[in-house]
């Protein structure tokens, strides 16, 4: 046996002391607890961590879902098939495709509404069918139009490399303007970058409380068209001073809106009714837009019993927009503000029955030079009712009268 073989045997047969061995397990347990306790507290701050890291995830997941379903294509079709959590509904791409042909560019993207929520009694079938019908028609249109063009352009001598750089290039998408729990509103464009005069837009709204698409009517009450002209002519003077420019009536401007007015629903759920370009303003100025607010729907539907139940700060409201209509010649704001049949004291004319015949007499012949130097200089301040109404005059024989009709403040007469 070798001298380390007879040391580890001696080592092995040393007997040990009993409180030895009691001190020894009690330091080892003592160990064993600090660590268990070390390592409790380290799962407890990792598991704080996770759950943190959880939270920001979960958040930052959410941001870059809802950017990716309104901006991505691809991402927003896969969307369809994922999860959602509360909601009714929501916009979705249906089909999206790229092609390229005699260097024609096509991009199109269709939207579709999908319900989320079951037995809402939402019937979306038929309109996303219009939708798809619409989007598909107008790219075929387009196409064709593109085409045609283009033949036109070789047989005139255009060569092929001169078609190429026209980068001729036909859109069809989509923009969400509102998705809430009462609304769903958006738009859809077709456009076709060599030409605006086949610029197309289609806006949807859907009312998911009812079910029901929603009109202007049935934002602004049964007076919309007069609610809303009001605040687009109001809006449309003070941009003007901004330094906007507009169309003048002559210049074929705005003149009051259409049963048919294009418009959506914004985040406020307010109606914002909007105008192509060129149909009011220069091309330049692109879409003109205009938000009509709930508080002049509200303005605009006081009813008066008679002449003295007007107070004098609305008749100097009516009386600045009469003001307003001479000092711009606009003959179209002067009917709006006008209840029929009307008096007109020119020659010929007598008494107007109808909003179409006064708009016949023409802004030449109503807004004379005297008239419109008396409804200028007219003190608007201190009106005092009478059984006839209000005179907007500066004291001469030329006039505008309103007063009350059918309960709200309309002209009455003009007289010169």
């Amino acid at each position: 046996m070798g001298k380390l073989d007879e040391m580890k045997e001696r080592y092995d047969q040393t007997a040990i002391p009993e409180e030895l061995n009691v001190r020894i397990r009690q330091e080892i347990e003592m160990s064993r607890n600090k660590q268990a306790e070390k390592r409790g507290k380290g799962r407890s701050r990792r598991i704080k961590v996770i759950i943190r890291s959880m939270e920001v995830a979960a958040a930052a997941a959410c941001i870059l879902f809802t950017a990716a379903l309104n901006t991505s294509s691809v991402f927003a079709k896969e969307a369809g098939q994922l999860p959602v959590i509360g909601g009714l509904a929501r916009v979705l791409t249906f089909r999206s495709y790229e092609t390229e042909k005699d260097d024609i560019a096509v991009s199109v993207e269709i939207p579709t509404i999908e319900m989320i929520a079951e037995d809402t009694g939402i019937a979306v079938d038929e309109i996303n069918q219009e939708i798809l019908a619409r989007c598909e028609q107008y790219a075929d249109e387009a196409l064709q139009r593109a085409e045609e063009y283009r033949t036109a352009f070789l047989e005139t001598g255009g060569t092929q490399e001169e078609w190429a750089q026209h980068d001729i290039k036909i859109t069809v998408d989509y923009e969400i303007k509102q998705q809430n729990g009462d609304y769903l509103s958006f738009v859809v464009r077709g456009t076709e970058n060599w030409t605006t005069a086949y610029s197309e837009s289609n806006y949807y709204n859907l009312d998911l409380r009812t079910g029901k698409m929603v009109t202007l009517k049935d934002m602004l009450g049964a007076d919309y068209v007069e609610v809303a002209n009001e605040s687009i002519r109001k809006q449309i003077a003070e941009r003007q001073k901004a330094g906007e420019v507009f169309f003048t009536a002559e210049e074929g401007g705005f003149a009051g809106i259409s049963e048919n007015a294009k418009f959506y629903i914004n985040k406020n759920n307010r109606p914002v009714i909007v105008f192509e370009k060129y149909e009011i303003a220069p091309g330049s100025s692109g879409e003109i837009e205009f938000e009509i607010t709930l508080e002049e729907t509200a303005q605009t539907s006081e009813v008066y019993e008679d002449n003295f139940a007007v107070d004098s700060k609305a008749a100097k409201e009516f009386a600045e927009k009469v003001k307003e209509a001479a000092a711009q010649k606009d003959l179209e704001a002067l009917a709006e503000l006008t209840a029929f049949p009307v008096y007109v004291g020119l020659p010929d004319a007598g008494v107007v029955e109808t909003r179409e015949d006064f708009l016949n007499l023409g802004a030449e012949a109503v807004f004379t030079d005297e008239l419109l130097e008396s409804v200028e200089k007219a003190d608007i301040e201190n009106f005092q009712p009478s059984m006839a109404g209000f005179s907007i005059s500066d004291g001469g024989t030329a006039n505008i009268n309103f007063g009350v009709a059918d309960g709200k403040l309309a002209i009455n007469g003009i007289n010169y």
